[in-house]
């Protein structure tokens, strides 16, 4: 428990400047939830799941054989509770963990998997950003956004096709009697025997995948349309291409690294910027942004319990040649 206060801390000191920034009442918070179409949150759950799915889809294409996909799937729910619901992004080494105690992969597989994921999941986000510009005919107006987009998209695709070069220079490493720097030479070996076309599948899937994330998001703003004014009227005016632009915010602040408990206070801030760029006032932003991090929250631990029940019998490791 102590370990946890400080992260604790920081939500708290984080919701209390955001609540003061933006002159958030929490009665609106309360009242937004009462109101909440409930067919469009089940749909948005739905739709949720099915990112899940494809995050499941993602690791199989970059695992061969590394397990069934509702395995993976289950694997894929438990990391990702974790990631979100632990401190400074110390459950991201979950995915390793698991896929070694499970499907019998070496760590430093894992974890250059885990890395590409999220080269990919980076790329994906900055790919939907840009459409969502495009789309709402924000992409001139919108000024340094679009160019940051543009150059952050660029660069990370230009890495991926990249790496497999990169990876088989490093491969050395794998050589050194120095134990992390031959870890990361283990890893790199792991990245320079993938296919180009399981580089493309997985970043296909991922494009998929944050489709999937991005469309629960836009229900979950659009169930918030009844809510009290005058989050309701904002809520009811956001569009799908407006609300690639909005949630866009939420996903960068998932990327910092010091995220708090649960996310508590990064993920409104991130939230609230984002909507406040397509214009929404600063009280509807935050109040929709705590509203939405309680659906996605509970999102995420009915699907990462349902992966812990579900996970099956371990699997047999799998056969792997040493570098």
């Amino acid at each position: 428990m102590k370990r946890l206060l400080p992260a604790l801390l920081v939500s708290i000191v984080l919701l209390a400047l955001l609540a003061a920034a933006t002159n958030l009442k929490w009665s609106a918070v309360t009242g937004t939830l009462a109101t909440l179409d409930r067919g469009a949150v089940a749909l948005a759950f739905g739709v949720y799941a099915a990112s899940f799915v494809g995050r499941g889809l993602r690791l199989a294409v970059l695992l061969p054989g590394a397990g069934s996909l509702p395995h993976l799937v289950s694997i894929s729910a438990r990391h990702i509770f974790l990631a979100v619901v632990l401190p400074f992004r110390t459950g991201e080494a979950s995915l390793p963990l698991m896929l070694s105690a499970e499907c019998g992969r070496p760590l430093h597989e894992g974890v250059s998997v885990l890395a590409l994921m999220r080269i990919l999941d980076l790329a994906s986000v900055a790919a939907w950003l840009l459409i969502g510009l495009l789309l709402t005919g924000r992409f001139g107006a919108s000024g340094d956004m679009a160019l940051r987009a543009v150059a952050v998209f660029a660069l990370l695709v230009g890495g991926l096709l990249l790496l497999p070069i990169l990876a088989r220079r490093a491969a050395m490493l794998a050589n050194s009697t120095r134990k992390p720097i031959a870890f990361a030479g283990r890893a790199a070996v792991h990245l320079s025997s993938m296919q180009r076309s399981q580089f493309f599948l997985a970043a296909l899937t991922s494009l998929a995948t944050w489709a999937a994330t991005y469309g629960a998001c836009f229900l979950i703003v659009a169930a918030m349309a009844d809510a009290p004014a005058p989050l309701g009227p904002a809520a009811a005016a956001v569009d799908f291409p407006a609300s690639l632009i909005g949630t866009t915010g939420l996903h960068l602040s998932a990327v910092i690294p010091v995220s708090p408990l649960a996310g508590v206070g990064t993920w409104e801030a991130g939230w609230t910027a984002g909507y406040m760029t397509i214009g929404m006032d600063k009280e509807s932003a935050a109040t929709s942004g705590l509203v939405s991090h309680v659906l996605v929250f509970a999102f995420i631990t009915i699907l990462g319990g349902a992966g812990w029940l579900l996970r099956g019998r371990r699997q047999p490791a799998a056969l792997t040649s040493a570098p």
